[in-house]
């Protein structure tokens, strides 16, 4: 029996009467087509039997690798902070590091492209974006924990870095809090700690609960009779902290602010580990590498939201998805000094033992 004809552009394009390239535009999702128009190419090719043909796009992604780099397609890194270079943010130029590096590998110049340059509105913002050409944008984690962003979604495929953009839901890329606090709860048992107390700076809300929710189901199935209640203030006093430990005595402290924890330590001569352990859950990898830590790769998480906007654009993925996707990125155990010696720990019960 012969094979049936491969269903192309043109011959849609013949059916319904339109060009070509109106028909690329609109299966592709691109503006420029009516909704009605599009919704009756849509069907014609629903009717045809129209599949893409995977054997061309792989080609226009082998193009788009080998082009001259004067002749990258840009993608945005998209920042919406109140000032345009404010250092508390600085920690986000990891990502774009790892973005740009991953980009060039697909032929993408990656760009930072702050939205209240010139104060703009995130409309106007949309139509400078969409006349540079630029058609893939990455979003940078937002100030605010329950961020939201008014662009053209219609004419951009987006992904967005970390857990702050709460509306709309776009597909993400983000640290895995959750399992981070997960690694950290069992490397301290391995150590053989058991009071194990939770300071918490940033607020919880921005990471959606993720560390807080892991430590609290861990001390709930593990250490329910002994549990500490955790320590979460974003702006508390040293007093406040002081009677905390006073009143809980933890034998060492989880914690999403290393140098923080040192200082207040500090304030009494303690030291780590040899008066209580300290252990971050969620540090920057280029950070106080004394630090004990389950560490964030910044630059890791910034390349994999390529990976994902670049699968977004080959099919043709424009605006908010019906159905969004989250991909989370694992830490690292870094050893750092600050937590006592397992097996130091194992030759003093075992010694204690034997007496």
């Amino acid at each position: 029996m012969p094979e049936s004809k491969r269903v192309r552009l043109k011959d849609i394009a013949a059916e319904v009467g339109v060009s070509t390239m109106l028909v690329s535009i609109a299966l592709r999702g691109m503006p420029g087509v009516s909704e009605k128009t599009r919704k009756k190419i849509q069907a014609c090719a629903d009717k045809m039997g129209y599949q893409p043909d995977p054997a061309l796009s792989a080609l226009a992604d082998y193009r788009r690798r080998t082009r001259p780099a004067n002749s990258y397609a840009q993608l945005a890194f998209v920042t919406n902070y109140p000032t345009k270079d404010d250092p508390k943010w600085s920690y986000t130029n990891e990502f774009l590091i790892g973005a740009k590096k991953r980009g060039l590998e697909y032929g993408y110049d990656v760009v930072p492209y702050w939205l209240r340059e010139h104060d703009c509105t995130q409309r106007k913002a949309s139509s400078i974006l969409f006349n540079r050409g630029i058609k893939g944008l990455l979003i940078a984690p937002l100030p605010e924990d329950n961020g939201h962003l008014d662009l053209t979604w219609k004419y951009f495929s987006a992904v967005a870095i970390g857990t702050s953009m709460a509306t709309p839901k776009l597909d993400q890329v983000a640290f895995d809090h959750h399992d981070a606090m997960q690694v950290a709860l069992h490397k301290l048992r391995q150590k053989g700690y058991q009071r194990i107390g939770l300071l918490l700076r940033n607020p919880s809300m921005r990471v959606r609960h993720n560390s807080f929710d892991a430590y609290l189901g861990d001390q709930y199935r593990v250490n329910k009779e002994t549990t500490i209640p955790p320590l979460l203030q974003d702006d508390f006093s040293s007093s406040e902290f002081w009677q905390w430990y006073d009143s809980h005595k933890p034998d060492v402290i989880i914690n999403d602010s290393d140098l923080t924890i040192l200082d207040l330590l500090n304030e009494r001569g303690l030291k780590a580990p040899s008066d209580v352990g300290v252990i971050c859950y969620s540090k920057f990898s280029t950070e106080n590498t004394h630090i004990s830590a389950v560490n964030q790769n910044l630059q890791t998480i910034g390349a994999t939201a390529v990976d994902r906007l670049h699968t977004n654009l080959l099919r043709n993925a424009y605006g908010i998805p019906e159905h969004s996707n989250a991909i989370l990125v694992q830490g690292d155990w870094s050893e750092g000094t600050t937590l006592r010696d397992s097996s130091a720990k194992k030759a003093k019960r075992q010694k204690k033992s034997a007496s």
